[in-house]
């Protein structure tokens, strides 16, 4: 009796019976708590988070990139990045990220803002709709977001709107 109505004061206090698991992620300075499932693996100087399915179909496992420095500088067809343009580091034709079968087309910005990255710093913000194999009408299309902290040469890529990852990157910490 005692047990449940500890239990039951927990849940009120919390709103959860369970908090999830989390395991840090450190790049450039900075480090993330991403939940304990996902995985890193290094991308050359950069890191991909992968945090779900590797579809057979699919350019790229669900992920995202966390980009230094070289990312930056490369970032708009093998340019510096620009923010009036969405992250495309090759100057060729880039595969379509959800069905590899077609290419990366026509890109239109849907917003831009600012946005927390941790305490102390702040991110460009900008998210672009990606339409794919231009050749045909509404085949596929994905929606890329691009966190770029300048003052830090940082960039955050994410090509399939990773659940809570603005909230993620708003919780960095510097170190």
């Amino acid at each position: 009796m005692i047990l449940t109505i500890a239990l039951s004061a927990s849940l009120a206090v919390t709103g959860s019976p369970a908090h999830v698991a989390t395991k840090p992620v450190t790049f450039q300075g900075f480090t993330l708590q991403v939940p304990a499932q996902w995985h890193v693996k290094k991308e050359g100087v950069n890191l991909r988070v992968i945090t779900g399915a590797c579809s057979p179909q699919a350019a790229e496992c669900k992920s995202f990139l966390l980009g230094g420095p070289q990312a930056v500088k490369y970032a708009s067809e093998g340019g510096a990045y620009r923010p009036d343009q969405p992250y495309h580091p090759s100057s060729g034709v880039t595969e379509c990220v959800p069905v590899k079968k077609y290419t990366s087309g026509q890109a239109t910005r849907v917003r831009t803002s600012k946005a927390a990255f941790g305490t102390g710093q702040q991110a460009q913000f900008t998210e672009w709709k990606v339409s794919c194999d231009g050749s045909k009408l509404n085949v596929a299309s994905y929606t890329q977001r691009v966190w770029y902290v300048k003052a830090k040469k940082v960039i955050v890529v994410d090509h399939w709107k990773t659940p809570g990852l603005g909230a993620i990157l708003g919780k960095a910490v510097w170190g």
